[in-house]
Order: C-alpha cells, then sequence, then structure tokens
C-alpha cells in the first residue's frame, strides 16, 4: 500500500504474502512485481521446518565427569550428543570452518604423533605420570596411556593426533609444580638441604617438627635415594625460610641440642648451605666421617672474613676453618666471649673448639 509521496512505499502480494518495502511509489511499482511467489513460499516452509526443529531439540548435559563438556561446543554435540541450538551453531560452525580451509588447502587434520610420544616419555622421566600428564593437558587418560604406548613389535598404535591434542601435551614443561605430589624425584637436593640446616645447628626433632613429620620418617628421606615431590618441595621451602637463620638457643636445653647437631654434622662432614655454588646438582665431595682437613683444605677468604668481623658466622665456615678462625682469634688476645659475639655462636661451642685445637 501506498505511504505517500516522497516516503517509503510498502506492497504486500495478495497471492503468496510477500511484503515489501521500497524508497519510493515509483520503485515499488517496478520491483514489487517482480517477486517470485514459489520462492517466497519455499523460504515459509524452510523457516516452518526450523522452527520445528529447535522445537525437538533434546538438550543432554555431559555425562563424562572428567571431560566436564559445556553447551555451545561441538564436543557437547559429538561427545554427549546434545542437539540444543548453541550445540548445533558450534557444530555447523565447526563443519563450515573445515570446509573453508579445505577449499583453500590448509586443512591438517592431524599430525605426527612422534614428539607427542617422546615428550610424554621425557614427562614420565622426570617424575610427572601419565594420570598427571592426562589432568594438565586435558584429555583422558586412557588417550595419554595410548599415545605412550610403544607397541608390541615397536610400531606404535598411534601416529596421528589432532593439532590441538598435540599443542596441550607439548605445552607441559618438567618442572616441580607439574609434578604429582606422590610421585618420586632424585633425593640428592632435599638431603643436602637437611644436612646442611643440621651443619648451621637446627636440630633433627625440629626440622621434622617444622615439616609435620616423624624424626623416624624423616631420617629415611635422607637415606632414600629418592623422595615424594611434596616431601621435596616443602623441604625446599623449609631450607629458604631457615638456611640464613640461626636455631633457638634461648634455653640451656636449646643451646645444647643446637651444639650436637652441630657436632653430629661436623662428625659426618655434612657442608653448611654457604658451601654449596648449586645444592642440586654440584658433585658429592669427597670426604668420610672423621677426616682431618688439611691446609689446603681452607678457604683464606672466608677466614680473613671470619677474623675481620664482616658477618661470618661460625656455622656457615667448614669444621677446619672453623678451628682456624677460632685458634687465631685467640692468639690474638680475644676471650671466649668476644669470639662468640663475633662469629654469633654460643661460649660454649668456642670453648669446645679451643678444647679440640689443644687436644689436636
Amino acid at each position: 500500500m501506498p505511504m505517500g509521496r516522497g516516503m517509503s512505499a510498502t506492497r504486500t502480494c495478495p497471492a503468496c504474502g510477500y511484503s515489501g518495502t521500497y524508497a519510493s511509489d515509483a520503485l515499488a511499482d517496478v520491483h514489487h512485481a517482480r517477486h517470485s511467489c514459489a520462492k517466497h513460499r519455499q523460504a515459509i516452509e524452510r523457516a516452518r521446518r526450523r522452527v520445528q526443529r529447535a522445537q525437538g531439540r533434546v538438550e543432554r548435559d555431559c555425562t563424562h565427569p572428567r571431560a566436564g563438556h559445556v553447551h555451545g561446543t561441538r564436543a557437547a554435540y559429538v561427545k554427549d550428543r546434545c542437539r540444543c541450538t548453541d550445540c548445533t551453531a558450534a557444530n555447523t560452525a565447526a563443519g563450515r570452518a573445515v570446509h573453508r580451509a579445505q577449499t583453500f588447502g590448509r586443512w591438517r587434520p592431524f599430525v605426527d604423533a612422534a614428539p607427542v610420544r617422546e615428550h610424554i616419555r621425557a614427562l614420565r622421566a622426570a617424575g610427572i605420570g601419565v594420570e598427571r600428564v592426562a589432568l594438565l593437558a586435558g584429555i583422558s587418560t586412557s588417550h595419554v596411556r595410548e599415545l605412550a604406548d610403544p607397541g608390541r613389535d615397536g610400531t606404535p598404535g598411534i601416529q596421528w593426533v589432532r593439532p590441538r591434542t598435540a599443542h596441550r601435551v607439548l605445552r607441559i614443561r618438567m618442572d616441580q609444580a607439574n609434578r604429582a605430589p606422590r610421585s618420586h624425584v632424585v633425593a640428592t637436593g632435599t638431603r643436602r638441604r637437611l644436612q646442611a640446616l643440621i651443619a648451621t645447628g637446627w636440630p633433627h626433632d625440629e626440622l621434622a617438627a617444622r615439616l609435620g613429620r616423624s624424626s623416624a620418617g624423616l631420617r629415611r628421606s635422607m637415606l632414600s635415594d629418592s623422595v615424594t615431590a611434596r616431601t621435596a618441595q616443602d623441604v625446599n621451602d623449609l631450607y629458604e625460610q631457615l638456611w640464613n637463620l640461626r636455631p633457638p638457643q634461648s634455653t640451656d636445653d636449646q643451646r645444647a641440642a643446637a651444639d650436637a647437631a652441630r657436632a653430629f654434622a661436623a662428625e659426618r662432614g655434612w657442608l653448611p648451605p654457604l658451601a654449596w655454588d648449586d645444592i642440586d646438582t654440584d658433585p658429592e665431595p669427597q670426604h668420610h666421617a672423621g677426616r682431618v682437613e688439611k691446609d689446603d683444605d681452607l678457604d683464606e677468604i672466608a677466614i680473613e672474613r671470619a677474623l675481620a668481623g664482616d658477618g661470618v658466622r661460625l656455622e656457615h665456615l667448614t669444621p677446619a676453618e672453623q678451628d682456624e678462625v677460632v685458634r687465631r682469634l685467640t692468639e690474638r688476645g680475644k676471650s671466649i666471649r668476644d669470639i662468640a659475639q663475633q662469629l654469633a655462636t654460643t661460649k660454649r661451642t668456642i670453648s669446645r673448639r679451643r678444647a679440640s685445637i689443644k687436644a689436636a
């Protein structure tokens, strides 16, 4: 029907019901007659079928507890067979993306699984197990096991994987944070940290209490070749807190426990924290219990700093360096009290050092 001169005009077909709005009456008279009643009826029928399909769609929630599929994704459409509007639209969009990539020659549905398999093998060697890999990558444990399986005859069962799966696995780093709490790691760094703390005077029982462990359990960790990742992390955290702190010595019992810890470590040649450049990777020093230190083993720089009162504590020195510092300070006329104050230790410790020097 006309809307007036100089204004838009709308026309409706009495046969099929098609309505069109035009810029002017003249354009409406020309173009409205060109519409196709058959095409309009087909469009109406397609819309009606779409409404019927949408009304008949079955919405299904995810039944995979580990996967946790969400609506609006192709995974929910395929794995959960959800046919809600959002999942259907996601599946349609994914299909169109595939078709477009195929048209332009960029379709890569799979990549070689060999790098993924090698990375899983390296992760397992670093203490990150299959279940932990599956959790970090967001894929099923069975799929990771199949990827890691080299095959009975040397031919892997899975030779190709989806690019997204490969990306999820290859992005997992071999660091402490990714290890499962109960996975086992080499105990070298853990053992050296505990020994260094004991060498500085921290009693074994005190360290066990701070770690929430029994003394016997902590002793087993120190003697074992491997410890759990959780134990290694707990010991590392405790070491970072205590390595430059003196143990409590406000009572006679505490001072006696600290002296006993230092003597115990000295008998076994355990090194203090500053003796290590890298406590995890440094080679094991060649020593044995009761070994007499030679002059060649003395660090003259550390001795001179201790003699000058440059903030070097007694526990920072090796047993031979401790004896040498106490001997030189005694020769300079320093009293036991002065030496203990300068080296941040107790008078009893200095008295024992003096006695051992005289006995030698």
